[in-house]
């Protein structure tokens, strides 16, 4: 149904009272810093904790072989895994989970790269204490604000109709403190119903300089420029038929909202109507599986499958934009190594990052692999060797020219870039 009047006002004053976080808005007079690019950053949240074991799987790992007697990729047969080139630990042959093959492509093109053993470098096997910290930028306490929040402020702000939009039904925890950023899970929805009078009076209703009023502003504007941009009232109507480019085919259709591929194509439909979009967030459930979780079929490898083909579709649907998009995934914790006795796995800690992109250094893993002997794990589980802010920090660096890190990521310390991406590295603060 379309945005109705009572769920503006409230998205407004959401907006409002992130706005006027002091942080917010003395960060950027503090900084004062332009963005050097105009790289745009998609940031895809796997809910629930991912398996990274059995996504990226250590086959002939003997402590993985006998502590998942069923749920393990094998080295040949019916549940064999993929080769993965160019893999990190010594001598261990990682495999690409087989509803990954989609990916398989983009991997040896050298368009993707994957991080493991990765994750908060403080134990927590909480999903919302883990996710907060994770969105937040810290590894044990919680901020007023969410890491992407304090790239933007710290950059300088944005500019352009929409700069910053989550994919989603509200904003994320990365986003919190915004007073830019915009929820909207599709395009189809984003309009005020009724005639054309309604805009002109909702105009003059949030003319003020209250942050409450800036914020209905804000958004009135981001409904007229997108509608403009897309050729339809701003009144709402029938949305153009989206046809993705390069033979792109997204695994659920744009009117299937909440699914990964209505909105990864929102995302692709905002950065094609050059309306200077540069964040974007959106993210998917369904990883916490703690029963019948499956190996090459069942609930995990249907996650795995769809995660798979949409970030296909989108990376092959970015032909033109491939230089300047990255997408990097995530996810708050692992699984245990050990299976348990309802076919699933439980709240882990280390896991993995994905990085996509046409600057991204890819066809290799990265991190250091700690191994799964007994004396090298955490709570009896993958160890986190690679925080996962380091991951986010060089792409904060490199493509999004921010240097300021300390704001971004309290407590972050040493700059370690990893080399994922490609750019150079500016003075850190």
């Amino acid at each position: 149904m379309p945005l109705t009047r009572r769920q503006f006002v409230v998205g407004s004053s959401l907006t409002a009272a992130y706005a006027a976080s002091g942080v917010a808005r003395i960060g950027g007079l503090v900084y004062g810093q332009t963005s050097g690019v105009n790289d745009i950053l998609v940031v895809l949240y796997l809910r629930g904790g991912i398996d990274g074991l059995n996504f990226a799987a250590p086959v002939n790992e003997p402590n993985y072989v006998a502590s998942r007697s069923n749920l393990r990729l094998r080295e040949s047969g019916t549940d064999a895994g993929l080769p993965l080139a160019n893999p990190i630990g010594n001598g261990i042959d990682f495999r690409l989970h087989p509803s990954a093959r989609p990916l398989l492509d983009v991997y040896q093109a050298g368009a993707l790269a994957i991080v493991h053993a990765v994750g908060l470098t403080v134990a927590n096997r909480s999903h919302f204490d883990a996710q907060s910290l994770m969105e937040g930028g810290v590894p044990s306490s919680r901020q007023p604000t969410g890491w992407l929040t304090r790239h933007i402020t710290t950059s300088g702000g944005q500019s352009g109709a929409i700069p910053t939009v989550a994919a989603s039904n509200s904003l994320p925890g990365s986003l919190i403190g915004s007073g830019s950023a915009i929820a909207m899970p599709n395009l189809t929805n984003f309009a005020l119903p009724g005639d054309p009078t309604i805009f002109p009076a909702m105009t003059r209703m949030y003319s003020g300089t209250t942050p409450l009023h800036m914020a209905g502003f804000n958004a009135i504007s981001a409904i007229q420029n997108v509608n403009n941009a897309i050729g339809r009232p701003p009144t709402g109507g029938a949305l153009p038929a989206y046809s993705p480019e390069n033979g792109a085919s997204y695994a659920q259709p744009e009117t299937q909202t909440g699914s990964l591929g209505s909105a990864l194509i929102t995302i692709a439909r905002l950065i094609k109507l050059d309306i200077g979009l540069r964040i974007a967030t959106l993210d998917v459930g369904g990883w916490d599986t703690h029963n019948n979780q499956g190996l090459t079929t069942g609930t995990y490898a249907t996650n795995v499958d769809s995660l798979a083909r949409n970030l296909l579709a989108f990376y092959n649907d970015m032909v033109r934009y491939r230089q300047r998009v990255t997408l990097v995934a995530m996810s708050e914790f692992g699984r245990t190594l050990r299976e348990n006795q309802s076919g699933g796995t439980d709240h882990g800690r280390a896991s993995i990052m994905l990085v996509l992109g046409g600057a991204v250094n890819g066809g290799r893993m990265y991190g250091t692999w700690p191994g799964l002997a007994s004396q090298a794990l955490d709570g009896g589980d993958l160890a986190v060797t690679t925080d996962y802010r380091q991951v986010l920090a060089e792409i904060v660096v490199r493509r999004l020219r921010n240097p300021q890190l300390s704001a971004v990521f309290p407590g972050l310390g040493n700059y370690r870039p990893l080399g994922i991406v490609q750019g150079s590295d500016l003075p850190t603060t």
